[in-house]
């Protein structure tokens, strides 16, 4: 399992997610939403990602198995991971 974070580091719930995925020790793929390039513009809109914060939970063959979309607190979090990564 692993996470795929789309943010922007103009974004504040966006920033408080990464405190979170930092503080604990979360290994995360950061996709800047707001970078204007075409190639990530073109991923973003295959994602469906139309607003930020938007985090993927991904399988080890890089299916999606769960999405949070907007604001989370560590709480939250810790309850994606006991889900999606029983050995946290």
């Amino acid at each position: 399992m692993r996470i795929r974070f789309f943010g922007s580091s103009e974004c504040r719930d966006c920033l408080k997610i990464f405190i979170i995925l930092n503080k604990l020790q979360i290994n995360y793929e950061y996709i800047d939403g707001h970078d204007k390039s075409d190639e990530v513009q073109d991923f973003c809109d295959e994602q469906e990602v139309d607003e930020l914060p938007h985090l993927q939970f991904l399988d080890d063959e890089d299916n999606i198995v769960d999405e949070h979309v907007g604001s989370l607190s560590e709480e939250g979090m810790k309850i994606y991971l006991a889900e999606h990564f029983p050995n946290y």
